[in-house]
């Protein structure tokens, strides 16, 4: 009977099964070890975040010191504006406010020159860092006062790009109401445009090309694209990082949440390597862990996006890290909680066996240890947490109090400009023109609109820090204390300090906020280090006074 090839048929087909079994094993082992392998890189890098940064500093620092000091002529003022366009381009994903500082100060110079191209360049510059910050209003202004027919056509694209960004800015912030719709359709016009009269082949066109794709629908064309396009250039690359960034919103949009991932790590770890703070893949990717339950790795990640958004300055990557910052720290408390009576009820049991064996109290003795190390580093998170809660709900309360003074404020100037448009009006018309000369003359309305815009500071500082005059006379010598005059609630003096509290350290600022010279500031903050204890970290103590509990 043919029983050997009825035999050699099943040896063969479990061979076959096995090897088969095998495979699917080792792709699942390979397939595990690249998801950790981009996770890994990414978190090397993460701990190398701060010495990175330092780096940038220190090479921005050696940019800093050849600029010119005193630039007059007009050959220093355009080495000054080469210098500042170079220190702006080093800030401009590092630090928004300091790279507003070389913008506007290029604006300046640009004036000086009479150059009406550099002006256009320099105004360009400043209106997209405050679409960066946020400060879409002021962003808007400016920008719609710069003069379009005079631009060139790559003036003309920043134009456009800036718009774009304001309308993709404020659909992000309005994401889910009604006005969402409205700002993408707004947003694609803009791609479009921008697509269109760039130049073929350049990056530019392709990026904006590719979200218009993916605006209309056409994703796979849109991954297509950006694929190819990423061939070009390496990580670090602001361009890298958008273009990664991209790419995982728009396999997310396909469904493919292991591809997102890794294009997040991908762009996340770029960001990092690039020294790139205004970034959002890190938060991105937090909010995907928490999701699938790594919930380590999602408050890793969260904190160090937070801080990064704290450190670059824009307010919209901090709302959108707040609101995912409570249910990660909830989660980790809960897991840390957890972990912790876990370890708790371990070290009874083992307790009660070291009664009965001599070798369980050698184990009892390192799961103690253990138990102590995990109650330290919680109660070290607990802090870290309490601080940052602290902060956020500081920021929270400042806002509320200076949004319902700012409000009160507007309100009461409206209605005295009215008064007194009617009142000069009453005068034009009675034709009283000495009158209507004295009073157009006359300092009094300036004075009184001053007058009150002091009052509702001081109200509204007050109240977020009922404590500041004693908490800024206890850091002055003997005798040095500081007292407003009768029917003051701040003097001068520590209307100046105040500001100081709230982030305005710029001496220009100071003297243009309280209409004073710069010279008057530099002398008031000059006379009040000299009679503090600690003058040398005098405004760094005031900047640390806490606000109302």
């Amino acid at each position: 009977m043919p029983i050997f090839p009825h035999n050699f048929y099943f040896c063969t087909m479990m061979k076959l099964r096995g090897i088969i079994l095998l495979v699917l094993v080792l792709c699942g082992a390979v397939f595990f070890a690249c998801a950790n392998d981009y996770f890994a890189h990414l978190d090397k890098l993460i701990s190398e975040h701060d010495s990175r940064i330092a780096s940038k500093k220190t090479a921005i620092d050696k940019i800093r010191k050849s600029l010119p000091e005193h630039a007059t002529d007009a050959a220093t003022l355009r080495k000054e504006y080469d210098i500042n366009t170079a220190l702006y381009k080093e800030y401009l994903e590092f630090q928004n406010d300091s790279a507003q500082k070389y913008a506007r100060r290029n604006i300046e110079i640009a004036k000086s020159l009479g150059d009406s191209s550099k002006v256009i360049d320099s105004r360009l510059n400043l209106t997209h860092l405050l679409n960066k910050a946020y400060l879409l209003d002021e962003a808007e202004s400016l920008v719609h006062d710069i003069d379009t027919t005079s631009m060139s056509k790559e003036q003309k694209l920043f134009y456009f790009k800036i718009l774009s960004d304001m309308c993709m800015f404020r659909m992000e912030f309005n994401k889910g109401s009604s006005y969402e719709a409205l700002y993408q359709e707004k947003l694609t016009d803009y791609r479009l445009k921008i697509s269109t009269l760039s130049e073929p082949g350049s990056e530019r066109k392709m990026l904006y090309h590719a979200n218009y794709l993916n605006d209309i629908g056409k994703t796979q064309e849109a991954i297509a694209l950006l694929e190819e396009m990423l061939k070009d250039y390496q990580s670090g690359d602001r361009t890298f990082s958008v273009i990664t960034s991209s790419l995982a919103f728009y396999y997310s949009i396909l469904g493919d949440r292991e591809k997102q991932k890794q294009l997040l790590a991908m762009s996340a770890a770029s960001d990092i390597e690039g020294c790139i703070m205004e970034n959002s893949a890190l938060r991105q990717l937090a909010d995907i862990l928490f999701d699938e339950g790594d919930v380590d790795r999602a408050y890793r990640y969260i904190n160090i996006s937070v801080s990064d958004a704290n450190f670059y300055g824009t307010r919209l990557r901090n709302v959108q890290a707040s609101q995912l910052v409570p249910r990660i720290i909830k989660a980790y408390q809960e897991k840390q909680e957890k972990n912790y009576r876990n370890m708790r009820n371990f070290i009874i049991a083992l307790s009660v066996l070291a009664l009965l064996l001599i070798a369980g109290v050698v184990a009892l003795t390192m799961l103690y240890k253990r138990y102590r190390r995990l109650s330290e580093s919680r109660k070290r998170i607990n802090e870290k947490l309490e601080s940052t809660n602290q902060q956020l709900q500081e920021r929270d309360k400042i806002k509320e109090q200076y949004l319902g003074r700012f409000l009160t404020f507007s309100s009461s100037l409206i209605d005295k400009n009215e008064v007194q448009r009617k009142a000069l009006n009453r005068l034009a018309m009675e034709n009283k023109d000495k009158e209507l000369k004295s009073q157009l003359k006359s300092p009094h309305f300036e004075y009184e609109n001053a007058k009150l815009f002091y009052q509702n500071f001081d109200s509204a500082f007050l109240n977020i820090y009922p404590n500041f005059i004693e908490a800024v006379n206890r850091l002055m010598e003997q005798g040095q204390q500081i007292e407003p005059k009768e029917g003051e609630q701040l003097s001068r003096e520590l209307r100046i300090l105040a500001l100081i509290r709230l982030g305005i350290t710029d001496n220009k600022e100071i003297a243009s906020i309280l209409r004073a010279s710069i010279a008057t500031v530099y002398t008031y903050r000059s006379r009040l280090k000299a009679r503090a204890i600690n003058k040398d970290t005098f405004e760094d103590d005031i900047k640390r006074i806490q606000a109302m509990s």
